[in-house]
């Protein structure tokens, strides 16, 4: 199998940091340079039409293209330990703390990207949208919060699962390529986890390299094709699919 990956990317970050945990190392890991718009060239694009990560080429050629689905495959395929939990009710537990946690991760691109001033050089910024949505990104903290374990040191208690996996790619991120630390005293359990969390082997990574973390311009090189930059194909793709337009 294959895995095209993202290094700094938080989606594809969740399959890696599961597979380091997991001791899974037979599959190969494909780079893929976001940065110049390879993940929509066309052999990505026959992997995944989205042209997003990660991707997961099976043996038989086929391929599996969202975090949570590849994980769970990999997990029938590398059963032990188990990271799925192993009742019932463990299993319930942690697809309720995943479905959150997406919803978190969904909310997080229109807040950040509104107002985070790199992001002016990929859209057309609107704060008030920010503003309308940040009070849903909090309440998903919140229930994260909730239903996170007293006293860990996993989010569902002794034992590592695929919530952390999940959950930890997202304030890495941001805190590492923005300073920005949302996991801030008011959420305390999901602060002691991920000051714990972040001293495992598997949470090292490189910082974003596509231009988006630079805060000042003459930091980038300016012949490269960052996909943001708007020009020729695939880098005139906008971050989530949509094509730009030329006055944005």
């Amino acid at each position: 199998m294959k895995f095209y990956d993202l290094s700094w990317g938080p989606f594809p970050r969740r399959v890696t940091i599961y597979m380091r945990e997991k001791g899974i190392d037979d599959v190969e890991i494909v780079p893929v340079d976001y940065a110049t718009g390879q993940n929509r060239a066309s052999d990505m694009l026959a992997r995944n039409p989205t042209g997003t990560l990660p991707v997961l080429e099976l043996d038989s050629g086929s391929c599996l293209t969202d975090s949570y689905a590849i994980m769970e495959y990999l997990e029938e395929l590398y059963p032990e330990p188990s990271f799925i939990g192993r009742t019932p009710e463990q299993r319930a537990r942690m697809r309720i703390l995943l479905n959150h946690i997406a919803d978190l991760n969904l909310r997080a691109g229109p807040v950040y990207a509104n107002i985070l001033p790199q992001w002016a050089r990929a859209l057309k910024q609107e704060p008030l949208v920010s503003e309308w949505t940040r009070p849903s990104f909090h309440r998903s903290l919140e229930y994260i919060e909730m239903l996170a374990d007293e006293d860990g040191p996993f989010l569902m208690g002794d034992r590592i699962t695929l919530v952390d996996c999940a959950m930890y790619p997202l304030p890495h991120h941001n805190a590492a390529n923005y300073a920005d630390y949302f996991l801030t005293d008011e959420f305390p359990k999901l602060k002691r986890w991920f000051e714990v969390f972040s001293g495992r082997p598997s949470a090292d990574c490189p910082l974003r390299d596509d231009g988006l973390r630079e805060s000042d311009e003459t930091e980038l090189d300016p012949d490269k094709p960052y996909w943001w930059r708007g020009t020729g194909e695939p880098a005139a793709w906008g971050a989530w699919g949509a094509k730009k337009p030329a006055t944005a």
